[in-house]
């Protein structure tokens, strides 16, 4: 019976360590498309800063490609560039979080992974962002 418990305790312990693992790889993930999505952002708001406010422009919101002028789509890019920035920061915050938990949790446990040095538990990973809200400007 004891081999029993020890064994069940082992994979719960195991279960829970990469759990956190999963954690903090999708955490990252995450914060990597929103980064780039952000940086997305930038760019569009690079292009849009020479340009005259009242030069027509398309923007895609959702699956429909509406006419703006340059006036009204700058601040709303500006304003989803600051938000999805907000969100990066409190998902860096939340793996930070999580890094030290999993760290506390190797530490209790005397875990070890094989070829640590060769290999990070999570790795930057940057996708291309999906789903993002496009401007296109047309000809003054």
């Amino acid at each position: 019976m004891t081999d029993r418990k020890q064994l069940n305790n082992e994979q719960a312990i195991l279960g829970r360590f990469q759990e956190l693992r999963n954690e903090i790889s999708q955490t990252s993930a995450k914060a990597n498309e929103l980064a780039a999505e952000s940086q997305e952002h930038e760019l569009v708001l690079k292009a849009l800063e020479p340009m005259e406010g009242g030069r027509k422009c398309y923007r895609v919101v959702g699956d429909v490609l509406v006419e703006r002028t340059v006036a009204e789509v700058r601040p709303a890019v500006l304003g989803n560039k600051e938000q999805l920035d907000l969100v990066v920061e409190q998902l860096i915050k939340q793996l930070d979080t999580k890094k030290k938990e999993l760290a506390d949790f190797q530490e209790k446990y005397k875990i070890r992974i094989r070829g640590a040095d060769e290999q990070s538990t999570a790795p930057p990973v940057q996708e291309s962002s999906k789903g993002s809200q496009g401007v296109l400007v047309g000809p003054s």
